[in-house]
């Protein structure tokens, strides 16, 4: 499982493959923006202003400081699902 986050004004984006390991997810506050074949794929289209997310994409040539590859994400370990510690109530 793989999830990269990189945090702006507007939210925070999501790379994601923790649900469907042969693509990835692009997620805006938790919204799917689409889904790609690779995460460099979506961190492109964050780079390029080329996410369908408005509210982003019109953003493209304002001072936005934003990585132009994914090794600038910050890469975010997590747990797989049978790692999760188990509830109270289990």
């Amino acid at each position: 499982m793989h999830i990269y986050i990189f945090n702006t004004d507007i939210g925070t984006f999501e790379i994601t493959n923790y649900k469907h390991h042969s693509y990835y997810d692009l997620l805006l506050n938790d919204e799917k923006l689409g889904e790609y074949a690779s995460a460099q794929d979506a961190a492109e289209d964050v780079y390029s202003f080329n996410t369908n997310y408005i509210q982003w994409d019109q953003l493209e040539g304002s001072a936005t400081r934003v990585p132009s590859s994914l090794a600038q994400w910050q890469e975010v370990t997590a747990l797989r699902e049978d790692e999760l510690p188990l509830s109270n109530n289990e």
